[in-house]
């Protein structure tokens, strides 16, 4: 099996990127719930860059099991998301992104929430990649004929 370096840091790149655009994003939503008192202190900002960047190698770096063709493309997802989803809920644990932990229910909508998250943005991805591959073999189809 032939490494594509350069495909791995480009994805891990992109999930870098989508890690931080989101952890922007939700910061902009929760400044605004709490009417601009949203505060981080003792470098909890700084944790939390760090920790969007770890999110992100671990949903970047496990791509590179969609260049494994022994896989079939349901276990290449099955390991990336099984790499990806307990980096980031390790992570989200680890930064207090989970809500209150001593009420059940909180903490149960606040996964529920975080896996939907994910879930959406995988399918998007998904999604973008089924499209691109039909281009791709529409254009090769045109080229043999």
């Amino acid at each position: 099996m032939k490494i594509d370096k350069k495909q791995i840091v480009i994805d891990t790149l992109i999930s870098i990127g989508l890690a931080c655009t989101l952890f922007c994003l939700f910061g902009i939503l929760f400044d605004q719930i709490d009417h601009g008192h949203f505060v981080l202190e003792n470098y909890q900002f700084t944790k939390m860059v760090l920790g969007c960047i770890g999110i992100g190698l671990g949903f970047g770096v496990p791509t590179i099991v969609y260049q494994d063709p022994r896989f079939s493309r349901n276990m290449q997802m099955l390991i990336h998301l099984g790499i990806g989803i307990p980096v980031y809920f390790l992570i989200a644990a680890s930064l207090g992104w989970l809500g209150n932990l001593s009420d059940p229910l909180s903490l149960f909508l606040t996964i529920a929430g975080q896996l939907i998250v994910i879930l959406v943005l995988f399918l998007i991805f998904r999604h973008y990649n089924i499209k691109e591959a039909k281009q791709i073999n529409e254009q090769l189809k045109k080229l043999r004929q």
